[in-house]
């Protein structure tokens, strides 16, 4: 390994491919010279040129990052290899593995090696206080990745290929053709690690890398950059795009982590693109992942029948459109129809919430503002069987300030319960008879009143 030490690091910094190598990485604002960056290091000649022209750069504090997959023989032999440059520029060096055996059914090698390969790569910089995650992803990359998503048909997105960054992973190389990275380490000698399973063109992305690409480039010498410029493009329309929805269709949206309400009135008066992609970004949390042609599809048809009651599951998120508005809520978790009892001054789960009853021995004529928190008089339910369940049809409660009673369903469509929401309204009952419609109203003959004597708290908190 001493071969890399004896490198000519004046020849190298007079190179003009690495000179426009570190003009480019001066771009990045957000990088500042002494930043804690771990390079992912395969030890093949992508990641070893990015590593020498790294080190040549002298601009940040370099660890070496390695994730060995365990999907070739001579794996150890990489991660040696690896391992042995690190010692030999004294560059701190951390390793994890894989274990294919863990890999699920219908989900290909290459997707589960590099979704894998990032979880560690991240845990790693976590482990280590690294702010940054350096990969050698270069132009051959971004045009190869553009041709799969236009292959598989997946919208839009799909043209955008492979980010400059996201989150704390920086790709410095993207500009930067295959070939330019082969010329350099030829040039300057680099030594490096072959993988013999980039020819077999039985994996996807090697039969379009060996057996359309390459034929392709070599009649077409501008191709690459050609395609990476067209993606710049691509990029910057679609940041325009959100950004128009983020300024103009985001105010009108009501919305948390999990739920999302869209009005008619507004929703109507958008394009069916503008709609997908507001969509896409209420689901996805703002992140860039890409959608199958079938889930586009099935989103595009649900969109156009436009039909109140319909609904779809899209991934974790399910559709409705109710009767002014499109409703979206993630679920991942199932709700119980089971009741369960409540005990005074014990709490309770269920479904997404901890409730509790709190007594005490005074009188409060307090009124919170807080629909999740009520007062009510503890004489009048003391004794009594108190349970938690889901509403059923034909439920009847008096609410609070009327003298009749109501039907639980009307009393929701008159509180504007959106559809979603009704499904799981959960009520408390004592021996039978419902006292409280959560997070709405408390019925009124449960009610302090000048005269009570013993009170209570009734309370909920949403869990995470």
């Amino acid at each position: 390994m001493r071969e890399l030490q004896r490198l000519n690091h004046n020849l190298i910094q007079s190179d003009s491919f690495w000179i426009r190598f570190r003009k480019h990485v001066s771009t990045f604002e957000r990088l500042k010279k002494g930043d804690q960056v771990l390079v992912a290091v395969s030890g093949g000649l992508d990641s070893m040129a990015f590593l020498y022209m790294l080190v040549e750069l002298d601009h940040f504090r370099l660890s070496i990052g390695h994730v060995n997959h365990y999907l070739r023989k001579d794996s150890n032999s990489d991660k040696n290899f690896v391992k042995g440059v690190a010692e030999d520029w004294d560059i701190p060096f951390f390793s994890k593995n894989l274990n294919p055996d863990e890999m699920k059914k219908g989900v290909s090698v290459e997707e589960w090696a590099r979704n894998h390969r990032y979880h560690k790569l991240q845990k790693i910089a976590c482990e280590n206080d690294l702010k940054w995650i350096f990969t050698a992803h270069h132009a051959n990359d971004q045009a190869e990745t553009v041709l799969m998503n236009l292959a598989r048909q997946s919208g839009i997105s799909g043209l955008r290929g492979i980010a400059k960054s996201n989150g704390s992973i920086i790709r410095l190389l993207l500009p930067f053709t295959r070939h330019e990275l082969k010329e350099f380490v030829h040039r300057h000698k680099i030594p490096f690690r072959e993988d013999e399973t980039n020819s077999d063109s039985s994996f996807p992305r090697n039969f379009l890398r060996n057996e359309v690409i390459k034929p392709w480039e070599n009649n077409s010498h501008h191709l690459i950059r050609g395609i990476t410029q067209s993606v710049q493009h691509f990029s910057e329309w679609m940041d325009s795009l959100d950004y128009l929805i983020s300024e103009f269709c985001f105010p009108s949206v009501i919305r948390n982590q999990n739920h999302f309400k869209i009005e008619f009135e507004n929703f109507d008066k958008m394009t069916e693109l503008i709609q997908i992609r507001l969509i896409q970004i209420l689901m996805e949390n703002r992140e860039t992942k890409l959608w199958s042609k079938h889930k586009i599809e099935t989103l595009r048809s649900f969109l156009r029948k436009n039909q109140v009651g319909n609904q779809i599951q899209l991934g974790e998120w399910v559709l409705l459109f109710d009767r002014s508005c499109l409703l979206g809520k993630k679920s991942r978790k199932r709700f119980t129809k089971n009741k369960v009892e409540l005990f005074p001054d014990k709490h309770i789960d269920f479904n997404q919430y901890r409730y509790k009853l709190k007594t005490q021995l005074r009188n409060t004529t307090s009124v919170t503002s807080d629909p999740d928190q009520e007062w009510i008089d503890w004489s009048v339910l003391k004794g009594k069987i108190l349970e938690i369940r889901l509403w059923r049809d034909g439920d009847l409660f008096q609410p609070l300030g009327m003298s009749g009673h109501q039907k639980i369903s009307d009393f929701l469509i008159n509180e504007k319960v959106d559809r979603f929401t009704k499904e799981n309204q959960a009520v408390v009952s004592a021996n039978g008879e419902i006292f409280w419609v959560c997070g709405h109203r408390i019925a009124d003959w449960v009610k302090t009143k000048p005269s009570t004597i013993e009170t209570a708290q009734l309370s909920r908190i949403q869990l995470n």
